[in-house]
């Protein structure tokens, strides 16, 4: 009888809202069965091998020396050699040739990145920073070299681009001059046309992101013995904003509405306004940032939090976070399965409605629920 009453007093000193404090966290059953190298696209899956991708719908396998998926998941471009030339095939996400063309010519295959969009337009990079822009046929649209010409060598160019693919950055990481590194990027401001929206000869760029609309772009930039920084800039290389950071930053997503902008480093979690830059809140990890993201209809930080291995591509000891910035509060859920990862599919959190959430992009789709 005493210890009914001890445990009935706990439960009054402690407000409902605590007690309530939890994140749900399950595989959803479309993915469950899904080994490591298998991932759900729009209408389809499709598994990844060393040298091939296999359809799941379809059956048809197609031996790859570059692979690109479109952010919306509907289309799989495929790189492939036809004797001395290089062949595009554009398939849809069950694995139904679309149509294909002649690209390049034989060359260093570290140099091959290719680009597809929803609308089958695609991007080809070859030779370190030569980019190909393509249409739906397969027609050349432009060609543009982003290479600095620099004598002490640059690193390869990439891309960044919006969902749609109408605003899409090429940028230079990192450039050599003198023994200091620095970097540019260029934003596509229409069909050949490329307009400069950053250059420095001693800050090299980390990352670049472009929100889902197009409008904003951020660049992570750093230099050793500094603070790395993000600049944020609009579609015409206006300078919006520069935040700066005491942590190894690794990436920056946008919310929805662009008001506000989550930056993350291996172990910490910080959320700024956009425009102004003020802090709305910040949390450490304990183990290292896959991917996070602010929800301010939710007043929410999610975080993905695990041990990658770029040899194997899997995720392990993965681990959920969810942080209430409004009551300050927080709550974290492990699932004991590891997670497949590919460069070809971004890792993020989409919001399903109220508190409600699903990690996308890696082998197995995970649902999430957070209550406070």
């Amino acid at each position: 009888m005493i210890t009914k009453l001890l445990k009935l007093v706990l439960i009054l000193c402690f407000p409902a809202a605590t007690l309530a404090q939890s994140l749900n966290v399950s595989v959803d059953s479309e993915t469950s069965k899904h080994g490591t190298s298998t991932f759900l696209l729009k209408k389809g899956k499709v598994t990844f091998n060393s040298q091939a991708v296999r359809f799941q719908t379809s059956g048809t396998e197609v031996p790859f020396k570059s692979v690109g998926i479109s952010a919306d998941k509907s289309v799989v471009s495929i790189l492939s050699w036809k004797g001395e030339e290089g062949e595009v095939s554009l398939y849809n996400s069950q694995g139904k040739k679309l149509f294909d063309y002649q690209s390049i010519t034989l060359a260093d295959e570290a140099s091959f990145g290719i680009y597809p969009f929803g609308n089958g337009n695609s991007i080809v990079r070859d030779k370190i920073a030569n980019f190909t822009f393509y249409d739906t046929f397969g027609e050349i649209i432009t060609n543009i070299s982003n290479s600095s010409q620099s004598e002490g060598g640059e690193a390869i160019s990439e891309v960044a681009s919006s969902e749609s693919g109408e605003t899409v950055v090429l940028y230079n990481p990192q450039i050599k001059r003198n023994g200091t590194l620095g970097s540019k990027a260029q934003v596509r401001i229409g069909p050949e046309q490329f307009e400069d929206i950053y250059f420095s000869g001693d800050r090299y760029l980390k990352d670049v992101t472009v929100s889902d609309d197009g409008s904003l772009i951020s660049l992570i930039t750093a230099r050793e013995g500094t603070s790395d920084q993000v600049e944020i800039v609009d579609k015409f290389g206006n300078e919006l904003n520069t935040i700066s950071a005491d942590e190894d930053l690794k990436g920056v997503n946008f919310t929805k509405n662009l008001k506000q902008l989550t930056i993350y480093s291996g172990g910490r979690v910080m959320v700024h306004n956009t425009l102004n830059g003020e802090s709305l809140g910040a949390t450490s990890m304990r183990s290292p940032v896959i991917v996070a993201n602010y929800f301010p209809e939710d007043n929410l930080i999610l975080v993905l939090t695990g041990n990658f291995s770029e040899r194997s591509a899997i995720l392990n000891s993965v681990n959920f976070r969810a942080i209430n910035l409004e009551q300050r509060s927080i709550t974290s859920q492990k699932i004991s399965t590891a997670l497949g990862i590919s460069n070809a599919i971004d890792v993020e959190f989409k919001r399903n409605g109220a508190n409600s959430f699903t990690l996308e992009g890696a082998n197995k789709k995970v649902n999430i629920r957070a209550n406070f």
